[in-house]
């Protein structure tokens, strides 16, 4: 008789217990949401510079350092999902450097975007006399082509008619627009051979 009203006791105890507990956690919760933006307003004005400092030494240019800060506390202050963070500084500079590093990312994909347009863009000069070079062998070696040949080899290849229009125009077969065809690549080839190897 003696243990079940130790028991019961001893049951009542700790459910007090537990139920303090819980009110104090609770508080402890409340007093944590209230003084987590007041926490993250003071370490920004405390760190400010030296998270600025870090984010320039992957940037190189202080204007954008100071945004990647600015944008790290906004994303920061304004996430939904209120977990707590156990040490604030920390995460705030983990954050600071994986935003300045994403950065970086997007600016070299940009710069290599560029150059890629650039480079097709503008031919060097060198690349430019070459072109005309080959342009005017070309046209010579089409000159040397028969008359009715080059009418097709034009027409089919530079106009990019269809071996009907061809034969229409001409007044020709359609054979006889691929035999025309043939033959121009055949001695095209063999004109053009060393200029473009």
């Amino acid at each position: 008789m003696f243990n079940t009203k130790t028991n019961k006791l001893n049951a009542k105890y700790k459910a007090l217990t537990a139920v303090r507990i819980i009110k104090r956690i609770d508080m402890l919760n409340d007093t944590l949401k209230i003084s987590t933006k007041h926490q993250i307003e003071m370490m920004f004005m405390k760190h400010y510079k030296e998270w600025c400092l870090l984010s320039y030494s992957y940037l190189e240019n202080i204007s954008e350092a100071e945004d990647m800060v600015q944008d790290v506390f906004v994303k920061i202050l304004n996430r939904k999902v209120k977990t707590e963070i156990l040490d604030l500084k920390s995460y705030i500079s983990t954050a600071v450097r994986n935003t300045s590093l994403k950065k970086i990312q997007r600016s070299k994909k940009l710069e290599t975007i560029n150059e890629y347009c650039l480079a097709d863009l503008e031919p060097s000069h060198e690349e430019f006399m070459i072109n005309i070079e080959k342009a005017n062998r070309l046209k010579a070696s089409l000159n040397i082509l028969p008359q009715q040949t080059r009418k097709v080899f034009e027409l089919c290849v530079l106009e990019g008619a269809k071996y009907q229009g061809a034969a229409d125009i001409l007044g020709i077969s359609i054979n006889t627009v691929k035999f025309h065809l043939k033959k121009s690549y055949k001695i095209l080839r063999s004109n053009l051979q060393n200029a473009y190897s």
